[in-house]
């Protein structure tokens, strides 16, 4: 990750203060959670507005990894139409991990 990227929650945290920024997280958590839980069997549209919106607030909190595979996710769907179990799975996955990931940052 590089110094630009870091600037971004810490950015938003002096903007919002603490308690907001962290009951924004557990929003977007709860949020990330309700779009993924059975994303594979939604069509191709709703699948693509999914990846989308998540991409976009998970840049607010870092989520690199998280938001390269949203990214990814969201042209795959674009180009060959809606993601497989596997991808949804995948995509999980990452979000488990940036979960974990931010959650260290924002106790720091």
């Amino acid at each position: 990750m590089d110094k630009q990227e870091n600037l971004n929650m810490e950015e938003y945290r002096r903007i919002f203060g603490s308690a907001k920024m962290q009951s924004l997280w557990l929003e977007f958590i709860s949020e990330a959670h309700k779009y993924l839980n059975n994303i594979e069997n939604e069509e191709a549209e709703k699948q693509q507005i999914c990846f989308h919106n998540l991409r976009a607030y998970a840049l607010v909190f870092d989520m690199v990894e998280f938001t390269d595979i949203c990214t990814q996710m969201e042209e795959n769907v674009i180009e060959f139409g809606a993601i497989s179990s596997q991808e949804a799975e995948k995509v999980r996955e990452i979000l488990k991990k940036s979960i974990l990931d931010v959650e260290q940052k924002l106790a720091g």
